[in-house]
């Protein structure tokens, strides 16, 4: 009976320890797109060349450079100009979801 009451508050604890962590560093949190984003949005997979306040410009496998809006409604993770990411986009250019990418 004590093993249980000790591996339970251990494992309790050792849970708690977790969510801290993650709440110190949200910024730190992977996004990713809702299953209906990944059925009905188009994507632009490339390098991330630059970014111009609401606009990020992704050069894409052709070499082409598509221009995306990003704004408060966008589940955005932290990237950087030359990463590699993926950006799920309405038809009007609006990005709802832009992650990074291996």
């Amino acid at each position: 009976m004590k093993k249980i009451l000790l591996s339970t508050a251990l494992t309790v604890g050792l849970l708690g320890l977790g969510t801290a962590t993650q709440a110190e560093n949200p910024s730190q949190k992977e996004v990713s797109p809702t299953l209906k984003e990944r059925l009905t949005k188009d994507t632009i997979k490339g390098t991330l060349m630059r970014t111009d306040g609401e606009y990020y410009y992704i050069k894409d496998d052709d070499g082409k450079e598509q221009k995306v809006h990003v704004d408060k409604s966008t589940k955005l993770e932290k990237v950087l100009p030359g990463d590699m990411v993926k950006a799920y986009v309405t038809d009007q250019g609006h990005t709802t979801t832009l992650e990074r990418v291996n």
